[in-house]
């Protein structure tokens, strides 16, 4: 089967999901493999239009994340008013939104709504088979019927094929960090985030970490073949256990002497860790604050940490010379947003950390956030699906002057 595999980025950055899942199409098959996100610029789709119609495939696979759903569907839109294939979508936003977007978008003509991997194996050997309509995870439309079929459990991540880093345009980022991930699934419900629909979908057996060997032996290829500074684990909750991020971390220390940055929550961080962080070569964690009011964090957005917590990882960072970065939030969808927000200031100045990273609230399908915006109709639709606003995309909110922006601390 010839077969065009679309990775969504604007940047042609890893998409990790894309990668795994196209590597994991079975051996005899012709794949062309396209960081399309350079050929859509300012709407122009004819150079992909193009070079998907010079490759003449049977199939092509697309995959995308909500921000990028729209240029996405544009970019299907174009290549099968030039040649009509069929076309299969997967990622994020399939999983989150599920059977309703066969139904609206009549460009597609298959989803796989859970984790790819061994989904697109039994994809590709029953297509065209009596036993197509069986496989899980598959979203068809027959006789003008939409049809959902089961999930499959969770990915195997010691079965993972090996990361196909040469398809991807941008492995190492600007500021010459190399993203790498050792998990897969978050334990925490946050309201505005979409790793809650996974942990709905799959319960706790969604929560996976990558056996250790592997990990080695994935950044040794890295360090043999890419130039970097420092590796980021872009992981949510890579220290979340700290057992596993322990022998890790310090395998990373012992064979490979490789410094690194990761993500957080505040609850991971205690002196035993920051000691294992400090001593293994990390230079910086940055963690989520998200707001500043501790009660409106537990009620709203499902985040349990105080902001006692959040100050002592701070402090406990930044004492042994750790760098750190605060994450934010603002334009929450209530009316005391701007009383939020200051509270958010107050708190980050006591933080003192040396980035703070400040972002819109974006209600993204499938969590509670964005159930009570559209309960309200509170989203501006013109807005919705796109990138990300340079302001807000709630009502009333778009003009909104931002009372805090991101800055560096010098």
């Amino acid at each position: 089967m010839k077969i065009v595999f679309l990775s969504m980025d604007p940047k042609g950055a890893i998409i990790r999901g894309a990668g795994y899942v196209a590597a994991s199409i079975p051996d005899g098959n012709n794949i062309k493999f396209y960081c399309c996100g350079n050929n859509y610029k300012k709407n122009n789709y004819s150079k992909l239009v193009g070079i998907v119609s010079k490759d003449n495939p049977d199939i092509i696979m697309v995959s995308t994340t909500t921000l990028l759903y729209n240029e996405a569907s544009k970019v299907i839109k174009a290549i099968k008013e030039s040649i009509n294939i069929p076309v299969l979508m997967g990622g994020v936003h399939p999983m989150i939104v599920g059977s309703e977007l066969l139904k609206e978008n009549e460009y597609l003509d298959y989803l796989c709504i859970g984790e790819g991997e061994t989904f697109i194996k039994e994809f590709i050997n029953k297509y065209n088979t009596q036993d197509f309509f069986n496989i899980n995870n598959l979203v068809y439309r027959r006789d003008g019927q939409v049809f959902s079929n089961s999930l499959n459990p969770p990915e195997d991540l010691s079965k993972l094929p090996e990361f196909p880093y040469k398809w991807f345009n941008r492995v190492v980022n600007p500021s010459g960090a190399l993203p790498v991930s050792v998990t897969r699934g978050c334990p925490h419900s946050c309201t505005y985030c979409g790793n809650s629909t996974f942990l709905k979908m799959y319960g706790k057996d969604y929560i996976r970490k990558m056996p250790i060997d592997h990990v080695i032996k994935e950044i040794k290829y890295l360090k043999d073949n890419y130039k970097f500074n420092q590796l980021h684990f872009g992981d949510d909750t890579v220290l979340a256990n700290a057992k596993h991020a322990e022998a890790l971390l310090t395998r990373l220390k012992s064979e490979l002497n490789i410094s690194y940055t990761c993500m957080s929550r505040a609850e991971s961080i205690n002196k035993k860790m920051v000691s294992v962080l400090k001593e293994t070569g990390c230079t910086s964690v940055a963690m989520g604050v998200e707001c500043g009011d501790e009660e409106f964090r537990r009620k709203k957005l499902n985040r349990f940490m105080t902001n006692e917590q959040i100050k002592n990882a701070f402090k406990l960072l930044q004492k042994v010379g750790i760098q750190t970065t605060a994450f934010n939030m603002i334009g929450w969808p209530f009316d005391n947003d701007d009383k939020l927000t200051k509270s958010t200031i107050a708190l980050n100045k006591e933080l003192n950390p040396n980035i703070v990273q400040v972002t819109w609230f974006y209600p993204f399908p499938g969590t509670k956030l964005y159930d009570h915006c559209e309960k309200h109709n509170l989203i501006n639709k013109d807005l919705f699906l796109g990138s990300y606003h340079a302001g807000s995309i709630i009502k009333g909110y778009e003009n909104k002057k931002p009372l805090f922006k991101s800055y560096t601390r010098r």
